[in-house]
C-alpha cells in the first residue's frame, strides 16, 4: 500500500532538523467510491477537498491516527493501552465504548465516514485499525470472533474459468449458546456496496448471542441487483452456502434463518425474498437503508431476470417466501432516497414506505397503505408502521442518513429484539 510522506522541520539547539513521517494512504485516497453510481451501497464516503490548506490537511491526518474504538471482544480489552486507545477514551464522553460523530473534534470529524466502514454511525477500534493499515490488518481467524473462511466455486460470464467465492462463519461460544444447546439459529449478514464480509460480522455475535453468523462476500464487493460491477449468480451462491452449512455445521438450525443486510446487501435481501423457490425457509428479513428498485416491483407485480448478466427484469413472479419483515430507512438518506426516486443515473427506487406496503400486500394485508402521519413514535426520531397480520413492520428514522448516526444503538437493539422474538 502506498504511503504519504510528510516532512516536518524544526530547530534543535539552534540547528535545523528534518523529520519524515509516513502515514497510510488509505485515509487520503483521492479515488473515493461514488455510491451514487452503484445500485445500493455500503459506504457514504466523505469527499475530502484535496485543495484544502496544508495546515488543515496535516492536522486531519495526524489527529485521526489517534482515533480508536472497541468492540465487545474480550481480547481487545486485554491489550496494553495504546496512544490510540487513550485518545479514544478521552473523546468517548459518554463512555459507551464507541465514538459517534459529535464526539470527535471538528478536524478529524471531516473523514468520519471514511473510517466508519460499516456505516453504522459509530467508530470502533477495529474500524480504525483497518483504516490505518500500518497498525493492523483485517480480521483473521484469530481475531474478531474467530470467523472461519469457506469458499464455493462458481463460474459465469465474468469468471468463465471459475472463481472461489468466500463466506465467513462465526460459531457461538459455549458461553453464548450454552453447553446444553443442540442447535443454533443461522443469521446471514450482507455487506453493502464496497464492503467486506469479515468486517460486516461486527457486533452481531454479541447482539445475537447463540446464533451462527454467516457473512458472505459479494463479487467485486457488491451484490448483483442492476448496475453493479458484479453480474454474479448471487441467488445460486446463497443456495450453495445453505448446502455447505448443512454439511459442515451439524448444530445449524436451517429452519430458523434470518437475513440482515445494509444498503446493497438490503437490495440483495429483496432479491432473495422475490426469487427463492420456497425450499429454504426464511424466518426473518431485515433490509436496512434501501428500498426496492422499480425493476423489482411495478404494476402491482414482482419481477426477476431471466439472465443475471443483464439489467432486464423480464419475468413476473409470485414470491414463495413468507417471513417476518422489518425495513428500516432514514428520511435524510442522500444515497437511497427515503421518498423514492433516482439514485445515480440508472436506478430508480420505490419509497421506503411503498416498499413495506408492497410486501405487506404480498403477505396478506388487504387494507390501505398506512399514512405517513399515522405511524407510532417509538422515540424522538424513530416511528413505527406496523402492518398487523402481515408480519411486516417499517421503521422511519427521522433525519437519519445512509447510516443512523445517534439512533444506531437503538436501531441495533430493535433489530436484535425483532430477530430474537420471532425465533422463540
Amino acid at each position: 500500500m502506498a504511503n504519504v510522506r510528510i516532512t516536518i522541520e524544526r530547530r534543535v539547539k539552534g540547528k535545523q532538523a528534518r523529520e519524515i513521517i509516513q502515514v497510510p494512504d488509505l485515509l487520503l485516497s483521492r479515488s473515493i467510491p461514488r455510491e451514487s453510481m452503484q445500485q445500493t451501497c455500503c459506504y457514504q464516503a466523505s469527499k475530502i477537498d484535496i485543495h484544502m490548506s496544508r495546515k488543515f490537511y496535516c492536522y486531519s491526518i495526524l489527529a485521526f491516527l489517534f482515533v480508536g474504538g472497541s468492540l465487545s471482544v474480550p481480547h481487545l480489552h486485554a491489550m496494553q493501552s495504546s496512544p490510540q486507545e487513550r485518545m479514544f477514551r478521552s473523546w468517548d464522553k459518554n463512555r459507551d465504548g464507541v465514538l459517534e460523530r459529535q464526539e470527535i473534534p471538528p478536524g478529524p470529524r471531516k473523514i468520519f465516514d471514511r473510517v466508519d466502514r460499516d456505516q453504522d454511525g459509530r467508530i470502533t477500534l477495529v474500524e480504525h485499525l483497518a483504516a490505518t493499515a500500518s497498525q493492523a490488518g483485517p480480521p483473521t481467524a484469530e481475531t474478531a470472533g474467530k470467523p472461519k473462511r469457506h469458499t464455493i466455486r462458481q463460474s459465469w460470464n465474468q469468471e468463465q474459468a471459475g472463481f472461489d467465492r468466500e463466506f465467513f462463519v462465526h460459531t457461538p461460544t459455549e458461553r453464548a449458546s450454552g453447553p446444553a444447546s443442540k442447535s443454533w439459529p443461522v443469521t446471514f449478514v450482507f455487506h453493502g456496496n464496497g464492503g467486506s464480509a469479515q468486517r460486516s460480522i461486527g457486533q452481531w455475535p454479541q447482539l445475537l448471542e447463540g446464533h451462527l453468523i454467516v457473512a458472505p462476500q459479494g463479487y467485486q464487493r457488491s451484490w448483483n441487483i442492476s448496475d453493479e460491477k458484479s453480474k454474479a449468480p448471487d441467488v445460486d451462491f446463497f443456495n450453495l452456502m445453505i448446502q455447505d452449512i448443512n454439511k459442515n455445521y451439524a448444530a445449524a438450525d436451517l429452519s430458523r434463518i434470518s437475513l440482515i443486510g445494509f444498503s446493497n446487501g438490503a437490495g440483495f435481501i429483496f432479491r432473495l425474498l422475490i426469487e427463492l423457490d420456497g425450499t429454504i425457509k426464511i424466518t426473518n428479513a431485515v433490509p436496512l437503508v434501501s428500498s426496492m428498485v422499480e425493476q423489482q416491483y411495478h404494476d402491482q407485480q414482482f419481477w426477476k431476470r431471466a439472465n443475471d448478466s443483464t439489467t432486464n427484469y423480464d419475468r413476473k413472479v409470485v414470491p414463495a417466501t413468507q417471513c417476518n419483515l422489518l425495513t428500516v430507512h432514514g428520511t435524510a438518506d442522500r444515497v437511497v432516497p427515503y421518498n423514492g426516486g433516482m439514485r445515480g443515473r440508472n436506478a430508480k427506487h420505490l419509497s421506503a414506505q411503498r416498499t413495506a406496503y408492497a410486501w405487506a400486500k404480498q403477505q396478506g394485508y388487504t387494507g390501505n397503505q398506512i399514512a405517513d402521519k399515522a405511524g407510532t413514535p417509538l422515540s424522538k426520531n424513530i416511528i413505527r408502521y406496523n402492518y398487523v397480520g402481515a408480519q411486516v413492520t417499517h421503521l422511519k428514522v427521522v433525519d437519519g442518513g445512509h447510516g443512523f448516526g445517534p439512533a444506531s444503538r437503538q436501531i441495533n437493539e430493535l433489530v436484535s429484539d425483532f430477530v430474537r422474538s420471532n425465533l422463540r
